[in-house]
């Protein structure tokens, strides 16, 4: 029991709060700095990092819920009350969750270079990113990142000046000590040099947020037939900066609803759920089934929108 409750307490659940970015104090239960990891891995540098910084809180961001499950039981281990969870793309939750002028320090340890140049948009340092730290970052708030690829330190830096928003020290090449994680210490047996990166934010940049609260949702006055449901499968909509398609339509057993998996994109940001048709006394319910709640992003609501839109037009 006490692991669940550990885990219910640790891991966020974001797509679900009705406002983002949140009241962190509330989030924590306490008023304090805040720092961020994008990309913890096993969760053993944000353990020892929230450890030796108690009066701070963090919040750590990775994609795999493998990850999760080790850095939650790790916090556990180590007794960190500090910390909190989410399994989410750090892009994404750093732009989405905070704030202007909220976050003192965001860590960045040994992401994944993508040396093949087909894979160069894939590299974490674009300039959606560094506006993104340039505008939740502190006035001289740090980024700090470690690599054992110096160009890609050095592509970094180059990313971070570009726009005169921040200031930038390194990289320089990191002595031996306590390594910051797990790969740090494969690399240092492998005799590779570790390099460290630390700008600090010197002007704010302004970035477009797309995640609301509120659940959206839409009624059909009329009768629809199961038939006019099922036509919906493989429909999709692209437009720029989007799109969605409905993959499959699962038919309800009480025959009154039925469910759509659907999945949408916000420029790069990919999600995966369902919508429910539901009949009601009024005509046919549409709205985000709560078992898979995604982001409510403008692609998310425009699939509830264009689909109460389908079944409407089908009348006529």
């Amino acid at each position: 029991m006490d692991v669940v409750i550990r885990y219910e307490r640790t891991v966020l659940q974001p797509e679900t709060w009705r406002k983002i970015p949140p009241d962190w104090g509330s989030v924590f239960g306490r008023r304090a700095p805040l720092g961020v990891e994008v990309g913890f891995g096993n969760g053993e540098f944000l353990a020892r990092v929230a450890a030796e910084r108690p009066d701070w809180n963090f919040v750590g961001f990775d994609v795999t819920l493998t990850c999760v499950e080790n850095a939650t039981r790790r916090m556990e281990r180590a007794g960190v009350e500090n910390v909190r969870l989410a399994m989410l793309d750090g892009r994404f939750g750093l732009r989405e969750l905070f704030a202007e002028d909220s976050v003192g320090v965001a860590f960045v340890n040994f992401p994944c270079p993508w040396p093949k140049a087909r894979h160069t948009k894939r590299r974490l340092f674009q300039p959606e990113f560094v506006c993104t730290l340039a505008a939740v970052l502190v006035p001289d708030g740090e980024v700090r990142l470690l690599t054992d690829v110096q160009w890609y330190a050095q592509e970094a830096r180059e990313a971070l000046e570009s726009d005169g928003l921040f200031t930038v020290a390194g990289p320089r090449p990191v002595g031996d000590g306590v390594p910051a994680t797990r790969y740090e210490r494969k690399w240092r047996l492998e005799g590779r040099d570790i390099w460290e990166l630390i700008a600090w934010r010197k002007a704010r940049a302004a970035v477009w947020r797309i995640a609301e609260g509120g659940m959206p949702h839409a009624t059909v006055n009329r009768d629809i037939s199961w038939s006019e449901v099922e036509q919906l499968t493989g429909w999709k909509e692209r437009w720029p900066g989007g799109a969605f398609v409905i993959r499959e339509v699962f038919r309800g057993g009480d025959g009154q609803s039925a469910l759509l998996r659907v999945f949408s994109t916000d420029a790069e940001f990919q999600q995966q759920y369902f919508l429910l048709l539901a009949r009601t006394h009024y005509g046919m319910l549409v709205k985000l089934d709560g078992a898979t709640l995604p982001f409510r992003t403008p692609a998310v609501r425009r699939s509830v929108a264009q689909v109460a839109t389908l079944l409407y037009k089908g009348g006529s």
